[in-house]
């Protein structure tokens, strides 16, 4: 397709130049000659009929690209021919049949984030509701946020650890190198979420890292601003007395045992949050079947099943 783009491009700045009162004709016969055959090829082989039409479109931006690059000098229509150019080049196919696919579906993409304290059952429960959601025609993807991009590398390297039981307190710098690591993990999973229909599940947030932090004495006031910044469409806080938090930490033999009080104030600043932006706090002490079907009834409203089109 990238060929097929690059000769569309190529030709109409040749039939622009050439013929300047035959150039908008052109690009009009392209895109539609392009788009009425994507839809023959796709009836041919018995796909959705739209199948076929994000390449009619990058052929479309190739055209007008070419017309645009071809156009008197002025520097913004070249400019804007490059960038369609570029566009039809290198915009991806599947994402556009997934934008075009929710949009006729009404699907609606999102993300759901699960905090609360260590031994809540984010996890579990953030890798059932993948499935969940897969199972009722989403594109879903689970995201664990407590795993850094590059930090973890970079403090190895450094001979750095995260403080364990009983300890407090860091490298200053820490936190300032895992909010740009969280940011960056939650632009590239996040962009384009909703236009593509797709849902991802965030198994902890960026908040998580604040409030770990936080409650572990390192110096991370002056960033809670910027740390409480982004959201997700939708959080539950997971909520589980510090005891039994304690008990679950202790029976896993490679987990880092923070201290009662750090889990204390984790917990009482996951209520905050949940308090001052209206997420809904459930009871993380019944049965793991009860806590599910309450998450999966309170997202069931916002993600209705959709039936998939024919592809």
């Amino acid at each position: 397709m990238k060929l097929t783009a690059f000769v569309v491009a190529v030709l109409t700045l040749v039939v622009s130049t050439a013929f300047p009162a035959l150039a908008l004709s052109w690009v009009l016969l392209i895109a539609l000659g392009y788009a009425a055959y994507g839809v023959l090829r796709s009836a041919s082989r018995r796909l959705d009929y739209l199948n076929d039409l994000p390449n009619a479109f990058r052929v479309t931006l190739a055209a007008v690209g070419g017309y645009l690059i071809g156009a008197p000098l002025n520097f913004t229509l070249p400019s804007s021919g490059i960038l369609l150019f570029v566009l039809s080049i290198y915009l991806n196919d599947e994402y556009q049949r997934r934008a075009l696919q929710a949009m006729t579906e009404g699907r609606r993409g999102g993300s759901v984030a699960l905090l609360g304290i260590d031994g809540s059952g984010k996890s579990t429960h953030a890798a059932r509701l993948e499935k969940w959601f897969l199972s009722r025609g989403y594109y879903c993807t689970l995201v664990p946020f407590h795993k850094y991009l590059f930090v973890e590398r970079l403090t190895r390297k450094g001979g750095e650890r995260a403080p364990g039981e009983g300890e407090r307190g860091g490298n200053p710098f820490r936190p300032l190198l895992s909010l740009a690591d969280n940011m960056l993990l939650n632009l590239i999973t996040s962009l384009g979420i909703g236009l593509e229909g797709r849902v991802v599940i965030y198994d902890r947030y960026v908040w998580s890292t604040y409030v770990k932090y936080r409650s572990l004495g390192y110096p991370v006031e002056p960033l809670s601003a910027l740390y409480m910044l982004p959201r997700p469409n939708l959080a539950f806080v997971l909520d589980v007395p510090v005891t039994r938090s304690t008990e679950i930490i202790r029976g896993r033999g490679n987990h880092i045992r923070y201290a009662s009080e750090v889990l204390k104030e984790e917990k009482e600043e996951y209520l905050k949050i949940a308090a001052s932006r209206g997420y809904p706090v459930i009871d993380s002490t019944r049965s793991f079947e009860t806590v599910q079907e309450e998450l999966e009834r309170r997202l069931e409203s916002v993600f209705p099943t959709r039936r998939s089109r024919r592809r």
